[in-house]
């Protein structure tokens, strides 16, 4: 993964949440319960969520 690629996870549904990749394991995502944030895919909910699909863009 680069900076800037989309990461995809299975949420409540296969790709249901897509971030931006951000360097580092970290990534930029928006939820309803935070808004925008950074968050980091090598955290429990995320590492488990995360379905190693990687979108360059």
């Amino acid at each position: 993964m680069q900076p800037g690629d989309l990461v995809f996870f299975d949420t409540y549904k296969p790709d249901g949440h897509v971030g931006i990749y951000i360097g580092n394991g970290k990534f930029i995502g928006a939820q309803t319960s935070t808004g925008v944030a950074i968050e980091d895919m090598t955290k429990d909910y995320w590492k488990e969520r995360f379905n190693g699909r990687v979108q360059r863009i």
